[in-house]
């Protein structure tokens, strides 16, 4: 079994399903990583470094870097603005008590992360444990 850590503390054991998607529709697991994009205005998406999904002691989960963020769908149909009634296509965005917008992207599954991997602003590391 895998396990999230923060030097010692547990954050969170690896594969538990959450009710969280990226912004393109793919559902996340605690221990997931995902690249967050701050969306800015009339400029171009910027990459951050991955993070990862996780779940403090009994909190909901979150994505590092986004705990405090609330989660906003936009739907939309032949590219216009739409109801979650009738749409093609939906997005989730993020967006941050100070108004900026994230959007986050699933880049490996907890299923591929391997012992030792560490990633993110927390220095979460996965680790194997019987």
């Amino acid at each position: 079994m895998k396990k999230l850590y923060s030097g010692t503390y547990q954050m969170g054991i690896c594969g538990k399903p959450t009710e969280l998607v990226d912004s393109f529709g793919e559902t996340l697991f605690i221990g997931d990583l995902v690249v967050i994009y701050n969306v800015e205005r009339n400029q171009e998406i910027s990459a951050g470094e991955p993070e990862y999904v996780v779940q403090c002691d009994d909190e909901n989960p979150f994505i590092m870097g986004l705990k405090s963020c609330q989660r906003v769908t936009h739907y939309y149909l032949d590219g216009d603005e739409a109801t979650k009634n009738k749409y093609d296509w939906k997005e989730d965005i993020y967006i941050s008590e100070e108004g900026y917008e994230w959007l986050v992207k699933k880049v490996k599954s907890h299923q591929k992360t391997v012992d030792g991997e560490v990633w993110g602003s927390g220095n979460v590391t996965v680790r194997e444990e019987e």
